[in-house]
């Protein structure tokens, strides 16, 4: 749960929440400057590829120790930048953590908890990102003027204590699940039953996600006169909410994997909604973020409990395949709807993400036979 709260509830979703400040002191677009997490993005799919062939063969130790390497290097350029390059810089190698961190611990859960326990385990992880998003809100109200630097070189710290912690905690040994030399090719993985529903809900995901941590923040603080404290309280309402994503292998095992999907879903469009229709006021632009909070943070983390279903055999490797297409959704989130941000406005934008959301219900999951038997039963 730390390290997802540094490498995704900081790391890469802080940049978002700091972005009108960063268009204060460095100038540039709205939509060039949320165009630079597509870079991050990039080097996650890099980062996902390596963790996919080291499943089974190297420590989680060693990609989790390298992400959190990356988002503290990251952040630390970020509080150090002169101008626009360092900062790219810093957002492109705080941005791959994630692609290092969150799947290696698929196979740490898959061997050493029990089966019943396996589900709430990786909510747990997975909702560790919106403990990072509860912190990064009240530490922008702090960041007046030149002190978001401040915010930043003490989040960077943050990560490499965490890095120690990981080191010290997690096996040195390989978790072996398969013999060494063992491969599965894409096709296989791709061939699963239910897969590519997983599949499209996962970029989906990654795309609207991308969007919202992008540019919600900008959204509100404009439509309420510049008010620079309505960013923060938007990001910490979303990390309050949040924290019910610990609960969604629960609500999964009394509701089923289907309608746990369709609710997450809805909630998300009205999120994205309330922005494309009225981003002004405080009781609006809070509603949109506690929206926000359950339906990315349930849905992003049904996604970890679906991949485990589809790829039993296979957590990591499977996972990472899944976090490959969220990542793919966010290189196009910020890059394309930045240009229609720029060009047509961010209400615009989110009618879009709004659209996309409703659209996405058609990936629905296979119901599973016995709703009782909770997600490893099915």
């Amino acid at each position: 749960m730390a390290t997802l709260a540094v490498a995704y509830g900081f790391g890469r979703y802080g940049y978002g929440l700091f972005l009108p400040r960063f268009q204060a002191e460095f100038g540039g677009s709205t939509g060039a400057l949320g165009a630079v997490t597509s870079i991050g993005y990039l080097g996650e799919l890099v980062a996902l590829c390596v963790v996919g062939w080291w499943a089974g063969r190297r420590s989680p130790r060693l990609p989790i120790g390298i992400g959190l390497g990356c988002a503290g290097i990251g952040m630390l350029l970020i509080a150090v930048a002169p101008g626009t390059w360092v900062l790219a810089a810093g957002v492109a190698v705080s941005g791959m953590a994630p692609g290092w961190v969150w799947t290696p611990y698929s196979d740490v859960v898959q061997e050493t908890v029990k089966p019943r326990g396996r589900t709430h385990a990786l909510s747990m992880i997975s909702t560790g990102t919106t403990f990072g998003v509860v912190l990064a809100g009240p530490a922008a109200f702090f960041a007046t003027d030149s002190r978001w630097r401040l915010v930043w070189l003490g989040a960077a710290a943050v990560a490499f204590l965490v890095l120690a912690w990981n080191i010290r905690a997690l096996p040195s040994a390989p978790v072996k699940r398969e013999p060494p030399h063992a491969t599965v090719r894409w096709r296989e993985l791709a061939g699963r039953r239910d897969a590519w529903p997983l599949f499209v809900a996962a970029t989906s995901s990654g795309l609207i996600g991308a969007a919202y941590w992008s540019f919600a923040g900008v959204a509100v603080s404009t439509a309420n006169g510049g008010n620079e404290r309505v960013a923060p309280a938007l990001w910490t309402v979303i990390g309050i909410a949040g924290t019910i994503g610990v609960f969604t292998g629960r609500f999964v095992r009394h509701h089923g994997l289907r309608a746990i999907f369709v609710a997450a879903q809805i909630v998300l469009s009205l999120s994205t909604a309330v922005l494309w229709l009225a981003p002004a006021g405080w009781g609006f632009a809070l509603t949109s973020a506690a929206l926000y909070g359950c339906g990315f943070m349930v849905g992003g983390t049904l996604l970890s409990v679906w991949s485990s279903l589809v790829f039993p055999d296979q957590p990591t490797r499977g996972f990472s395949v899944v976090v490959a297409f969220i990542t793919l959704g966010a290189v196009v989130g910020p890059a394309v709807l930045g240009r229609v941000v720029d060009h047509a406005g961010l209400p615009t934008a989110f009618a879009i993400a709004t659209l996309l959301a409703l659209a996405t219900l058609a990936a629905l999951p296979r119901r599973s036979r016995n709703r009782s038997e909770g997600p490893e039963g099915s």
